[in-house]
């Protein structure tokens, strides 16, 4: 197993290059540069002042000379600055990562201790009244926009219903409340953001796990089970759920990545300060170093998440192994 995870975490490498390069060629080939942000803005600017701005950026280099002075900076471990206020990336990446996190982890539990319950139950209770509204709810989910669902969402519990803040972190009077406060106002930010964050997760591996665990029910082994007179629950949840978990556990692992890339759109709607939104205002502005940092990391994490898929999924199942 471990010189398996060294060969994937080596083969990771060529993969990362190949992803920053894609993502390299289509944000020089799109229209515009990053020069135009502040030389539109000021219609006094001259021909020369803008080349000079060009060059100071080192936009003046050929496309693969601009990639190889980022590699060489990768290499060190320094994103650059960024076009926009001249600071570090690192540290704006940093700053802001901290929010992202927060927001993801409590989606990912939202998902887990909502969706496997739901397709549990909705497989064992297969053509209840529980399954029927289950599925309705689920497709009613696929095909709601979550941007559009998020703006619903904060016009009927922030603005007409006052429940939850519809944007930011935390309050204005934050640093004034008391621990308790504290936790209670950074929870009331978390809620909007949270749910639609694992909108979507919630409808997509309730389905997986109904789906899984309809297969399993009907195997062999279950009925072996039942016929040795174990009980109904011993059945479900310690000889049926445990292999149903197997196919899940891939969707498990791509979850992060989603939340991520999905964190673009989130993020930018609830004004939440994490490093989706500072992608987005990358991405807008051409802020190009910000732009391949925040890529280089969702690539990472995207791989990461399938190393970590595949090695739960041996650990879930004793039958897969990795030989030498």
């Amino acid at each position: 197993m471990i010189n398996y995870v060294f060969r994937r975490l080596l083969l990771m490498i060529p993969v990362i290059f190949g992803i920053t390069i894609m993502t390299f060629l289509v944000m020089h080939l799109s229209p515009g540069k990053p020069t135009d942000v502040l030389t539109d803005m000021n219609q006094k600017i001259s021909v020369e002042a803008k080349q000079r701005l060009v060059a100071i950026y080192g936009l003046d280099k050929p496309i693969y000379v601009q990639y190889w002075l980022w590699v060489k900076r990768l290499v060190k471990l320094d994103f650059g600055k960024s076009f926009k206020d001249d600071r570090p990336v690192i540290k704006k990446i940093v700053e802001r990562f901290p929010a992202t996190l927060l927001l993801n982890f409590f989606s990912i539990i939202l998902i887990f201790i909502v969706a496997i319950p739901i397709g549990v139950f909705s497989a064992v209770k297969k053509g209840s009244f529980f399954d029927k509204i289950t599925t309705v709810s689920v497709f009613i989910g696929f095909s709601i926009p979550t941007f559009w669902l998020a703006i619903l969402l904060m016009i009927l519990f922030g603005l007409q219903l006052g429940w939850f803040p519809v944007s930011g972190f935390r309050s204005i009077n934050f640093d004034e409340l008391t621990v308790f406060g504290k936790i209670s106002d950074l929870a009331k930010h978390l809620v909007l953001p949270v749910f639609i964050s694992a909108f979507t997760g919630l409808a997509g591996l309730s389905r997986y796990t109904r789906s899984a665990m309809l297969e399993v029910l009907h195997q062999d082994y279950i009925r072996t089970a039942r016929a040795k007179g174990l009980s109904e629950t011993s059945v479900i949840f310690k000889h049926a759920l445990r292999n149903a978990l197997i196919p899940i556990v891939t969707i498990i692992g791509l979850t992060l990545p989603d939340l991520i890339g999905g964190s673009f759109i989130f993020e930018t709607i609830f004004a939440w300060p994490g490093m989706g939104r500072l992608g987005y205002e990358a991405i807008m502005s051409r802020d190009y170093p910000v732009i391949m940092c925040v890529g280089t990391i969702v690539a990472v994490l995207t791989l990461l998440g399938n190393l970590i898929a595949d090695i739960t999924y041996a650990y879930v199942d004793p039958r897969i192994r990795y030989r030498k």
